[in-house]
């Protein structure tokens, strides 16, 4: 097969518009928002500061974005910051088309009650570790829980082939042999074993179910809309 030709005249491959739409909508909201925090920050019109996770300010001045707004911001524009952007749209797509299903029927409600407690747990972790930049946690958090739920899946990582199961430890492995920090990576992928341990481990071990999307939020996403649109 010959290689894609990404943004060629005329080529006739799929507009980057035509590329937003297909992906499911969480992804789709949370790349938009990803993508758009560094624009802001970049052009000087918005403080990062403003969005970052500080708990203090969120107890004492009531500023509950943080909560949300933490998880969209990766950094300026460089390198990691497309490495950022390719792991949330390959494995948040990969996953959001496929959750667990913990009420929802595997649908949109599942994944978004995940990414909610991932987050609750990350803003618990940042508290007592003091980090305000969580975001590629929340990445790693999903690409976890996604290796765990197609552990035999294949995959390429940098152009060789890597079982799924044993993905976020390589990518681990390459953070640290490059010099980066693994403190953020690591509070993911520890949120999402924890994850992992309630829905798979737990039913199974003890007959109990202690993750369940409510219904309030099965009925706002309207039992449907998981997929990626035809």
């Amino acid at each position: 097969m010959p290689p894609a030709r990404i943004g060629r005249v005329g080529a006739g491959g799929p507009s980057p518009r035509d590329w937003l739409e297909s992906l499911p909508p969480v992804t789709r909201i949370w790349f938009v928002a990803a993508f758009g925090s560094t624009c802001l920050v970049s052009f000087g019109l918005l403080d990062p500061r403003r969005i970052l996770w500080s708990w203090p300010l969120v107890y004492q001045k009531f500023e509950v974005w943080r909560a949300a707004t933490a998880y969209v911001f990766f950094g300026g524009f460089s390198f990691p910051f497309l490495i950022n952007m390719y792991l949330l749209v390959q494995y948040s797509r990969n996953y959001e088309v496929s959750p667990y299903d913990t009420g929802g029927g595997g649908d949109t409600a599942d994944y978004v009650w995940m990414l909610t407690l991932g987050a609750m747990m990350m803003c618990g972790l940042c508290t007592w570790l003091g980090v305000s930049a969580p975001a590629q946690g929340l990445t790693f958090y999903v690409l976890y829980v996604w290796s765990r739920r197609n552990p035999t899946t294949q995959v390429s990582l940098y152009g060789f082939p890597v079982q799924a199961i044993h993905l976020p430890w390589a990518l681990l492995a390459f953070n640290l042999l490059i010099g980066n920090a693994l403190t953020v990576p690591l509070m993911g992928v520890a949120c999402g074993h924890a994850y992992y341990f309630a829905i798979d481990v737990v039913p199974d071990a003890y007959d109990v179910t202690i993750v369940k999307t409510p219904q309030l939020l099965c009925d706002a996403c309207g039992g449907g809309g998981g997929a990626a649109p035809a």
